[in-house]
C-alpha cells in the first residue's frame, strides 16, 4: 500500500533570493526562469507522488518505467543500458549524475538518484520504519497526545550544532530551533553547540570536538545532529576525536550537509558575473564552503566503526522547488541535481544509511517539521537498540545490517 502525497507546501519567501548562500537575501538583477515542465505522476519509495518535470524521459521514468512498464523503446533501450551500467558501483557520484543530466534531463537525474537510493536494502529497512513513526508522530500530535518520543530516548543526549548565520538569519531555520523545541516538548533537553556562525569550518570543528569531549562522560550515548555546513564541521570533529570519547557518539544524523562543499561559493567568491555579491559573504565560513577545501577534507573523514550515520535529504525536481532556492537550483543546475544548494550526490556520507524526501528541496521546513524530527529521532534510536550494522562495504552505504526488525516495532 502507498501513502499518497502531493507536492510539499512552499515556504513564502523573496522570489529573487541567494537564500542560505547569501544570508542578506540580496536581490539579482533579474530573475532567472525555470524550464517547462511537464506533469507526472508515479511511487518513489512507497509514496505517491504528481510533480512537475522538466523532460519527456523524466517523465516516462516516473510514471512508466518505474511501475515496470515498458512502453518507448527508444528510452527503454537508454535506460536499461543506465541501470544495467551501475552494476554493483553503489551510488553515482556528482560527475556521473551530471552526465545523466546532460543525457537525459536534470530532473531525470534526480529520480534516477532517488530510485537508487531506494534501491538500498539498509535505506529500505530505515525508510520503512520511519514512516512507521511519521504516521504515530503525525496522529499524536493531531490529538495532542503521543508526542513523546520512545522510552529509551531518555538515555540518550542529543547534541545540535547550527549552521551558517544561525544567529542573525534565524529565519533561515539554522539554529534548528523547531527540531530542539519538538524533543524539549516530548521530554529531552537537547544541546546547542555555540560555534561561530560565519566562522570557518575547520575552526567550528575543534569548538564541535572540544564540546564532545568536554560535555559527554564515558557512559554517555550521544546522538550528534547537523544541518547544512555544520554537517562538515561535525564530520571533521568527529575524524579528530580520541577513541575513549568516539566511542560515546553513537549517531550522526546528517540533515542537507555541505559535505563537499558548493559550487556557490566557487561561483561567488570567483571571478564570474555572481562575484559582484562576494562582499555580502566575504567571511572565513563562505570561504571555507568552497568544493576544492571540502572535496579534499571529505576523503579525511574516519569515524568510529560503530557510529551510524543517517544521511536526512532532499531530492527536488523542477515542479517541487520552492521560492526561497528557487534561484539557487537554477545556478546549480548545469552542475547537476541539486537542492538548491548542494549537489545531490555531494550530501552522502560515507558507510551511512540515507532517507531521501522526494520532491524536498534544500529548505526542509513545513508544518510537519517538528513530527517529522520525532520520527527521525525515534528511528534512529531503534535502529541503535535494534540493529547491529557492519561496515566496510564501500562509499556510501553500510555492509550489512543483521539482527533488525525495525519496521514492525
Amino acid at each position: 500500500m502507498t501513502r499518497s502525497r502531493r507536492n510539499p507546501p512552499r515556504i513564502a519567501r523573496p522570489r529573487c533570493a541567494l537564500a542560505l548562500l547569501l544570508p542578506l537575501l540580496v536581490l539579482l538583477g533579474a530573475c532567472a526562469t525555470l524550464p517547462d515542465t511537464l506533469p507526472a505522476s508515479g511511487v518513489l519509495g512507497g509514496q505517491q507522488f504528481s510533480v512537475g518535470v522538466d523532460s519527456e524521459e523524466a517523465a516516462y521514468l516516473m510514471e512508466h518505467y518505474l511501475a515496470g512498464a515498458r512502453l518507448r523503446p527508444e528510452f527503454d533501450r537508454r535506460i536499461d543500458a543506465l541501470y544495467a551500467g551501475r552494476g554493483g558501483k553503489g551510488l553515482p557520484d556528482r560527475d556521473a549524475l551530471n552526465r545523466i543530466a546532460d543525457a537525459f534531463s536534470v530532473d531525470f537525474a534526480a529520480i534516477y538518484f532517488a530510485d537508487l537510493i531506494n534501491r538500498v536494502p539498509a535505506n529500505q529497512l530505515l525508510r520503512r520504519s520511519y514512516e512507521v513513526h511519521l504516521a504515530r508522530a503525525l496522529k499524536g500530535y493531531a490529538v495532542e497526545e503521543g508526542r513523546t518520543l520512545l522510552p529509551q530516548a531518555a538515555d540518550y543526549q542529543l547534541v545540535f550544532v547550527p549552521a551558517y548565520h544561525y544567529e542573525s538569519h534565524k529565519n533561515t531555520g539554522a539554529d534548528l530551533s523547531d527540531p530542539r523545541l519538538a524533543l524539549s516538548s516530548a521530554g529531552l533537553s537537547p544541546q546547542l553547540v555555540r560555534t561561530d556562525e560565519i566562522g570557518s569550518i575547520d575552526t567550528n570543528a575543534l569548538v564541535v570536538a572540544d564540546y564532545l569531549r568536554r560535555n559527554t562522560s564515558p557512559d554517555s550515548k550521544v546522538i550528534v545532529v547537523s544541518a547544512s555546513k555544520s554537517s562538515p564541521e561535525v564530520a571533521l570533529a568527529l575524524s579528530a576525536l580520541e577513541p575513549e570519547y568516539a566511542g560515546r557518539i553513537k549517531a550522526w544524523i546528517n540533515i542537507v550537509g555541505t559535505l563537499q562543499g558548493s559550487p556557490l561559493a566557487d561561483e561567488v567568491l570567483g571571478d564570474g558575473p555572481l562575484s559582484k555579491y562576494r562582499a555580502f559573504v566575504d567571511d572565513p565560513g563562505m570561504h571555507s564552503m568552497l568544493t576544492k577545501r571540502r572535496r579534499a577534507a571529505f576523503k579525511r573523514i574516519r569515524t568510529d566503526e560503530d557510529l551510524l550515520i543517517v544521511n536526512y535529504i532532499g531530492i527536488p525536481v523542477t515542479g517541487t522547488i520552492s521560492d526561497a532556492v528557487r534561484d539557487t537550483y537554477i545556478i546549480l543546475r548545469p552542475y547537476g541535481p541539486n537542492d538548491g544548494l548542494n549537489l545531490l550526490a555531494d550530501l552522502i556520507a560515507p558507510e551511512s544509511v540515507t532517507l531521501a524526501d522526494f520532491g524536498r528541496d534544500h529548505y526542509m521546513v513545513d508544518e510537519t517539521l517538528r513530527q517529522r524530527t520525532i520520527a527521525l529521532v525515534n528511528t534512529t534510536i531503534q535502529w541503535l537498540e535494534s540493529c547491529k550494522h557492519r561496515r566496510g562495504g564501500g562509499w556510501p552505504t553500510l555492509a550489512s545490517v543483521t539482527d533488525c526488525s525495525l519496521a514492525e516495532r
